[in-house]
């Protein structure tokens, strides 16, 4: 009976466990070994061509260069400024260096491949630790900082972005995060300096920045002369690389571009001409900033309002931009780890925020299987370190329904296509309702079970994916089209 009261009285706990800890730790190991995506290959070999260029004494045609493609990628032309790939340069030199003079093909080793990965997972583990202080310094409590470090590692956001698509938005997201630190340090110089070298890496922050900085900047020469600033980093890097050969061509079929070109689509017809919801929201959500009454020196004070406030708008305004654009599977990791900061100061809804979550999780991860993401194809094990104990490659078939996870499912079970509304719509009222449930001032508290912390949720959050990862071991396995 001792022994049952006690498993009972740690299983209710407010505290993260090691074996938790672990069990987060093995998920995305066993994500990262068993996937090689195009993207993780082509940002792997664009990050090595910087040092090919610079031994050649060529840098402006770095992009020339990578459209050359000698390394066979997937991606020929790189299309976005070259400080997405030159922190991972520096990481990746080691197998460059094995690459350029000891005739090792980075392309044809699954270490080399993994190791640059890592270099992801670094990015993560520093991001993470911030993660933490950041927090701290807003709630003052050792536990919910723990926890929203844990919330954020366990994330299947996180698994998708990092540890599987082997995408680089980790690195502004880490970069974005230590800005943030900075500003609730009152270290106003520092957040703008992390700020422009999050922009520098993908243009994505300069949104919440603006909110950010609306919240406690009142003066428009002041808030423009800031956010000129924060983008100067994209300005220097166009002027660098401007006339440049090749430079103009990766910018115009690049996804860059296209990204851009999409951001704001017509959503809505009006006699003003086609609205966009997205639009709409950062108008109210930089008006809803501007209006807050806060002052610079707020930043200073422990546990101030003011950075509640800061960490929920870069939520909210991440989330209008999945909600109301397209964008690609790894681009879910821009809320983190800010939609989990905001979750844990919230004690009365503890339940309620790891149930809606899950939904969250779940529904947007089916919405993406559906929708023929280039997630779960069994060609991404091909150059993953799991593949060696296969012994064989996998050929991709469009009409095999063993080539991808929606193409099996669809093989089997048509009608899961006409579900899609229903796996986004579950995503996107789960999100809608995390935000309005856990406003900085205006917390939702239910009358039953609110406070309740069911740990098993914890573990089913943390293992959504694999299911869907050893489907796409099993279809590697099964498939007939084998090299």
């Amino acid at each position: 009976m001792k022994i049952k009261n006690k498993l009972v009285t740690m299983y209710n706990t407010d505290k993260v466990y090691l074996a938790e800890w672990i069990l987060a730790v093995v998920t995305g190991l066993f994500v990262f070994v068993t996937t090689s995506t195009w993207d993780s290959q082509s940002l792997t070999i664009w990050s090595t061509n910087v040092w090919d260029v610079i031994a050649d004494g060529n840098f402006r045609g770095f992009y020339e260069y990578t459209a050359s493609n000698v390394n066979g990628v997937h991606h020929a032309h790189m299309g976005s400024e070259i400080m997405s790939v030159l922190p991972w340069s520096i990481w990746n030199l080691p197998i460059w260096i094995m690459q350029r003079f000891f005739g090792k093909p980075i392309m044809s080793s699954a270490i080399m491949l993994a190791y640059s990965k890592m270099f992801l997972v670094m990015c993560t583990v520093i991001m993470l630790v911030y993660t933490k202080k950041i927090t701290y310094l807003i709630t003052g409590d050792k536990s919910k900082s723990v926890w929203a470090m844990f919330l954020t590692a366990s994330s299947t956001y996180l698994y998708l972005s990092v540890c599987y698509s082997g995408q680089n938005d980790i690195l502004m997201i880490t970069a974005s995060v230590i800005a943030v630190y900075c500003l609730f340090k009152n270290k106003h110089k520092a957040f703008i300096a992390w700020s422009l070298f999050a922009v520098s890496i993908k243009p994505f922050f300069l949104l919440p920045y603006l909110a950010v900085l609306l919240l406690s900047e009142k003066n428009f020469l002041k808030i423009f002369g800031k956010a000129f600033i924060v983008s100067s980093g994209v300005i220097v890097q166009k002027l660098m690389f401007r006339g440049a050969p090749g430079y103009e061509e990766s910018m115009n079929i690049g996804p860059a571009k296209e990204m851009l070109e999409q951001m704001f689509p017509p959503n809505v017809n009006t006699e003003f001409g086609a609205v966009s919801f997205f639009a709409i929201s950062l108008v109210l959500i930089y008006l809803y900033s501007y209006t807050r009454d806060f002052k610079k020196d707020d930043y200073a004070k422990s546990q101030s309002l003011v950075g509640k406030y800061a960490i929920y708008l870069i939520t909210v305004t991440y989330a209008g931009y999945l909600m109301f654009s397209p964008f690609s599977f790894y681009r879910l990791a821009t809320m983190l780890p800010f939609l989990y900061i905001v979750l844990v100061q919230n004690k009365n809804m503890v339940l309620y925020n790891g149930i809606f979550d899950i939904a969250a999780q779940f529904g947007m991860l089916m919405k993406l299987v559906l929708r023929d993401s280039r997630l779960f194809e069994v060609r991404f094990v091909n150059k993953a370190l799991v593949q060696r104990f296969f012994g064989y490659n996998v050929e991709y078939k469009a009409s095999c329904p063993y080539s991808s996870i929606d193409l099996y499912l669809y093989d089997n079970k048509d009608l899961l296509e006409h579900y899609q509304p229903l796996f986004s719509g579950i995503a996107a009222v789960s999100i809608a309702l995390l935000l309005i449930f856990n406003h900085p001032e205006k917390q939702v508290k239910f009358k039953i079970n609110g406070d309740r912390n069911i740990r098993a949720l914890l573990w089913v959050r943390t293992l959504i994916i694999v299911p869907f990862v050893l489907l796409t071991l099993y279809l590697f396995a099964k498939s007939p089209y084998r090299f």
